[in-house]
């Protein structure tokens, strides 16, 4: 089953003329992309709008073997959905991941269904419990399913990275039931990106960007009526590692690489030096590394909370929905789950 490219807005169909943003090459692939704004529902594409494999996404970010993940009981995410009180029901989460959410879902009475195209990611979910946990493409894994089969979706942080927005969420539709409820989660376009926007939210990894009433229109659109929509929770934290991470990482990674390595291979990574280096040494090991940034992470939040503190107070008398994040939950309307 292929996905259709059809022309225009990816989100909205119009034909309208959009409107060119600017132009991103992607250091991993060389492929360069166009982004683009609607002019009628004000979300922002890309094209080309081909979505990459898994090969790209080794890449950008390589399996660690010692990687740890955080507590899906800390994830204001899944703590959000399950604030609303929903009476259990079948559940199918998109983009499941290792089946963390899944598994707090089934412990409270909810009977889970799981997608991710990722295979490790899945095995780790059936290890868990999740015994329908699927990975494939998604327009296969929707072939298998029936229309209204479940009360509830929850998409954490996916609807940005498909290029068709809005077949993918039509086949989201199309699975739940009249009044099932559809809960997501996506960066905020609207969020504060006072050192530029970060190299995450281009195309391929996201390949739209929505503001508030961007996703508000476009869930109803597509026949839902939006029960809560928060876009105003904006971290101190979030903050400090916009320029943790901006200004102060890249000058210490070119304070290592003279201190370690001198002059050579200059625009080099630390990973590829340390590949090239005849001899180990402590710093090798990549998580080592990874642990020490987190460390130094750590201290610069204590050191510029109260600098964070201002800048937040600022950003949102400016505009008080530029959180970091979107989180929406709506209902699907009884007339309309075949629209």
């Amino acid at each position: 089953m292929s996905i259709p490219h059809p022309p225009g807005c990816p989100a909205c169909g119009s034909a309208a003329a959009l409107r060119p943003r600017e132009e991103h090459l992607d250091p991993i692939g060389g492929k360069r992309y166009r982004l683009l704004d609607c002019p009628a529902c004000g979300v922002t594409s890309s094209e080309p709008r081909e979505p990459v494999g898994a090969d790209w996404y080794e890449k950008e970010r390589p399996t660690r073997a010692r990687e740890t993940r955080p507590a899906p009981e800390s994830d204001w995410r899944f703590r959000q959905f399950f604030s609303e009180r929903l009476a259990p029901g079948r559940l199918l989460d998109v983009g499941c991941g290792d089946g963390g959410f899944l598994a707090l879902a089934a412990a409270r009475g909810f009977v889970g269904t799981g997608f991710d195209y990722d295979e490790r990611m899945v095995a780790k979910a059936r290890a868990r419990g999740i015994a329908d946990a699927h990975a494939a493409e998604f327009a296969d894994f929707c072939r298998t399913r029936r229309d209204g089969e479940f009360d509830y979706a929850v998409l954490f942080d996916v609807l940005e990275h498909t290029p068709e927005p809005a077949w993918f969420f039509g086949e989201v539709r199309r699975l739940l039931k009249p009044g099932g409820h559809v809960a997501l989660t996506m960066p905020n376009a609207l969020r504060p990106v006072p050192l530029g926007r970060e190299e995450y939210d281009y195309p391929p990894h996201h390949f739209t960007r929505w503001t508030p009433d961007a996703l508000k229109g476009f869930l109803e659109r597509g026949g839902f009526e939006v029960a809560r929509l928060d876009a105003g929770t904006l971290k101190t934290t979030f903050l400090s590692d916009v320029y943790f991470f901006r200004a102060v990482m890249p000058r210490l990674l070119a304070l290592a690489r003279r201190l370690l390595f001198g002059r050579a291979a200059p625009g080099a990574t630390l990973t590829q030096l340390y590949e090239g280096a005849a001899r180990p040494s402590p710093l090798s090991d990549k998580l080592r590394r990874q642990e020490l940034v987190e460390a130094a992470r750590r201290v610069f939040a204590v050191l510029f909370y109260p600098a964070a503190l201002i800048l937040r107070a600022r950003f949102l008398a400016r505009d008080p929905r530029c959180g970091e994040y979107l989180y929406v939950l709506a209902r699907l309307k009884e007339s309309a789950q075949g629209k």
